[in-house]
């Protein structure tokens, strides 16, 4: 074995010793001492002693880990961050930092989602190998991928890890663009013409459908498949229209829903989400395209036939519309941000500087594990910032049950 694998060894294994003894260890209580010594019964038969009340057994010692990442100004991973650089907010409660340990010492894993999208599929593909190429180390760290949202269902009735970033490739390059598993997310909403009458003019359906298992449940399984230590990492591919809420409170209601179990389970599990954002670039505005579109009054004669009420109609369709996206796309932001994560909206040829900009953070990633403060509740906000005016990203949330 090299020298180099050797010290890589070296690291997982303190690492995964710390964590076990954390997790595992009691503090031992002390015996009684009278004046400095330990307590002896010199003569038990002339000065019986009462039965002795067990001492209280000491609490478990308690720790979180978080995953942080911290970048500098020009958005580079920030090496060399130390503990005492930190100030973290557990529920407005300053915590202390027990260790820090950087990226280089702990494992990755990596769950990569494609979106099943025929458009912008080939472009997917290219940034996740650049990505597993920029961020997997060979026999150190490890990842699986998957696609969202198809036509057909997925082929296959399992995920492997992988630690090779060729083997990961040529997977990729293998997906079926029209193959996924079911997504969490799939609000849709459809402006067609209607017509045979005068009320001819404008039908707005919206839809959404989202329930049974989903490729998120698929991929939490998986990051809870591997105990051992590691950084938990999400990278996925998403359109903001599919995390829409919708008009009315049944859509609103199961867009929340959704979005709220994915966001908790991830913390539950300190699982950190990034997404590259997936810009609809024909959505410029001008939704509803009324460029050579012929108007027809809902009643002869009306506005010398110019369809008023039908343009109108178009016109307020058009602001729901842009409302509905925008809400899709701060939804989409909001999974990432609350799980210690960030979203890059790009537009570019297979979304180069998302993907620079996501191995960045990754590279630039903390394990911070600290002792949790004594809060009612078992969900306990979570801020931390650091000396030095590093931009650091974590999870606004983590559970914790109450001290025992």
């Amino acid at each position: 074995m090299k020298a180099t694998s050797i010290i890589t060894a070296a690291r997982l294994l303190s690492v995964f010793c710390f964590l076990t003894g954390v997790l595992f260890g009691q503090t031992a209580a002390p015996p009684e001492t009278v004046n400095g010594a330990t307590a002896v019964q010199t003569d038990a038969s002339a000065h019986p002693a009462p039965a002795a009340k067990a001492p209280p057994s000491a609490p478990r010692r308690r720790f979180v880990p978080v995953l942080i990442s911290v970048t500098d100004g020009s958005g580079n991973p920030m090496m060399g961050l130390a503990k005492e650089q930190l100030t973290i907010l557990d529920t407005n409660q300053a915590v202390q930092p027990l260790q820090l340990l950087k990226a280089s010492d702990i494992p990755l894993h990596l769950g990569i989602v494609l979106l099943s999208s025929p458009a912008s599929f080939s472009q997917q593909q290219a940034a996740t190998i650049d990505l597993v190429q920029k961020a997997i180390r060979p026999n150190v760290d490890e990842a699986f991928v998957v696609t969202a949202r198809g036509k057909k269902p997925w082929p296959s009735d399992r995920l492997d890890w992988k630690q090779d970033p060729a083997e990961l490739a040529k997977i990729i390059r293998g997906l079926d663009r029209d193959a996924g598993l079911p997504d969490a997310f799939n609000f849709e909403m459809k402006t067609d013409e209607t017509g045979g009458d005068e009320n001819r003019g404008r039908s707005t359906l919206q839809t959404y459908a989202g329930s049974g298992v989903t490729v998120f449940d698929a991929v939490y399984s998986m990051m809870n498949s591997d105990p051992r230590p590691s950084r938990r990492v999400l990278v996925i591919f998403r359109e903001p229209w599919s995390h829409s809420p919708g008009f009315g409170i049944r859509a609103n209601t199961a867009v929340e829903g959704q979005l709220m179990r994915v966001i908790g389970v991830a913390q539950e599990m300190h699982t950190t989400i990034f997404v590259v954002g997936l810009e609809d670039t024909r959505f410029n505005g001008i939704t509803d395209n009324t460029i050579g579109k012929t108007y027809i009054s809902l009643h002869a004669g009306e506005d010398g036939g110019a369809g008023t009420a039908s343009r109108q109609y178009d016109r307020d369709m058009e602001r729901e519309r842009m409302h509905a996206y925008d809400n899709g796309k701060s939804n989409v932001q909001r999974m990432a941000a609350e799980t210690g994560g960030a979203t890059f909206w790009s537009t570019k040829k297979n979304y180069s500087d998302a993907v620079s900009a996501i191995a960045n953070q990754i590279g630039g990633q903390y394990l911070v594990i600290f002792s949790p403060g004594d809060v009612p509740g078992p969900v306990h906000p979570l801020k931390i910032t650091t000396s030095n005016g590093a931009h650091v990203l974590a999870q606004t949330a983590f559970f914790y049950g109450p001290a025992k």
